[in-house]
């Protein structure tokens, strides 16, 4: 972990009860924000959290995350508290389409992660990044200076972060002391998203997002698929291929639950309650 003296130039504060973007889509009972990548970028940079709001939690939905919604009461607890839910996956993104939502497409965690790192300031963001690997950690650390940044963090989280509770001190500490703006976690669901709602009262005033393999295709420690890939909507495959162990079983055993939550949404049957 690095830890570097703090700029006192302050953010422009957002009004709590305006958000540019407050249109929503309502499927699988979550109220997705019809912003497109770009617009959610614009808020993440122009919009300081307002003093006292907390942690404002950013989800983005696929088909895993739906799967583990369906059974894990700790992970629809975090997102009924999150303060915006975009559409990451594919196939959520298509079902929202034939369900007839208007939406512009979908955010990806791994879009939404260097477009936002290149409009956020030196000196006016302060930005506390966890990692699942020191090479990675490593390399943002090195990269985010190159860009100016003087007063960033990046910590290497243990194995079994979420259980870790020495570890959970010395991030809050370290986010409370930086007073972090954007708080970004590349460690994987549902554990990062519980992570974040239930230390939320802990965290300072700042956006909190879990952004997966985003943070390890950024700093270049694992490759992103193929453009074509993208485009076509099939880099799941791209991630099976690179990690078939971890990965396999989630895209084609568990995700098949997402049919079932589909003909529960179908039949206007939201998540279960806890």
């Amino acid at each position: 972990m690095t830890m570097i003296k703090l700029s006192p130039k302050a953010l422009p504060v957002s009004d709590p009860r305006k958000d540019k973007d407050d249109k929503t889509a309502t499927l699988f009972g979550i109220r997705f924000s019809t912003a497109d990548t770009d617009g959610l970028v614009d808020t993440l940079a122009e919009e300081a959290v307002p003093r006292g709001a907390g942690l404002r939690l950013l989800v983005t939905a696929n088909v895993d995350h739906i799967v583990n919604l369906r059974r894990n009461e700790r992970f629809r607890e975090a997102y009924r508290f999150a303060w915006r839910a975009v559409i990451d996956g594919t196939p959520v993104f298509l079902y929202a389409r034939l369900r007839g939502l208007a939406l512009p497409g979908k955010v990806t965690g791994s879009d939404l992660f260097p477009r936002l790192i290149a409009r956020l300031e030196p000196g006016v963001h302060r930005i506390l990044l966890v990692s699942p690997t020191e090479d990675t950690s490593r390399r943002l650390y090195e990269r985010l200076q190159q860009m100016g940044f003087t007063d960033h963090i990046v910590m290497t989280a243990p194995p079994a972060f979420e259980d870790d509770k020495r570890f959970a001190r010395w991030l809050i500490a370290a986010a409370r002391r930086q007073q972090t703006t954007h708080l970004i976690l590349g460690l994987g669901a549902p554990k990062s998203e519980i992570w974040m709602h239930e230390h939320a009262r802990q965290l300072p005033d700042c956006y909190g997002m879990a952004l997966g393999a985003a943070l390890e295709f950024y700093a270049g420690t694992k490759q992103r698929a193929p453009v074509f890939m993208r485009r076509a909507g099939i880099e799941f495959l791209w991630r099976v291929i690179c990690e078939p162990r971890r990965l396999a079983r989630r895209y084609f055993v568990s995700s098949w639950s997402f049919f079932r939550a589909i003909a529960e949404d179908l039949r206007g049957k939201t998540l279960p309650r806890p």
